[in-house]
C-alpha cells in the first residue's frame, strides 16, 4: 500500500532533523547528516509534499531543542549554506545564480570550499535546490 511520499524525522542517532522522499511506512531512508537508517517509528510523520514535509521539520525541530541540548555543527551549516542560497536566489530576482558566487558568500562566511559544495549536494538530494555544476537555485 503506497503511502505519501515523503518522511519527516528527527534521527535517532545524531538527533539530525530533516524529511526525505519514501516510497510508503516501510520503506527505509537515510538521516541527511550521518546516514544512519532511518525507519517507521513513532513520532515520523508522513506528507505528501516536500513543502509541508520541510514545515513539519520545522516543528519537530523546535520540539527536539526543548527536549535535548545535542546540536550538531552540521545541521546549523546545512541551515547556513540554504540561506546563502535563497538569500543570492532573491538578490538575483529569483533567477538561478553561479556556484562560484555560492562559494564565494560561502567563503565569506567561513564555511570552507569542500564543506560548501557537501552541504550543497545533500541540499539538492533533498530537493531542496537545484544545482547543475554550474547555476544554483533554490527551490522553495
Amino acid at each position: 500500500m503506497t503511502m505519501n511520499k515523503f518522511r519527516a524525522y528527527r534521527c535517532h542517532e545524531c538527533g539530525n532533523v530533516g524529511f526525505g522522499r519514501v516510497a510508503d511506512k516501510g520503506t527505509n531512508s537515510q538521516c541527511s547528516l550521518c546516514s544512519t537508517v532511518i525507519s517507521d517509528r513513532p513520532g515520523m510523520i508522513y506528507v505528501s509534499t516536500a513543502k509541508e514535509a520541510r514545515r513539519r521539520a520545522g516543528i519537530l525541530a523546535t520540539m527536539a531543542q526543548t527536549s535535548t541540548s545535542r546540536v550538531s555543527m552540521g545541521i546549523g551549516l546545512r541551515r547556513r549554506v540554504l540561506d546563502i542560497v535563497e538569500s543570492l536566489v532573491n538578490m538575483n530576482r529569483l533567477k538561478p545564480v553561479t556556484l562560484e558566487q555560492v562559494l564565494n558568500e560561502c567563503a565569506d562566511a567561513g564555511i570552507p570550499r569542500e564543506r560548501a559544495m557537501h552541504f550543497l549536494d545533500i541540499l539538492r538530494d533533498e530537493n531542496l535546490i537545484t544545482y547543475d555544476g554550474e547555476s544554483v537555485m533554490s527551490i522553495t
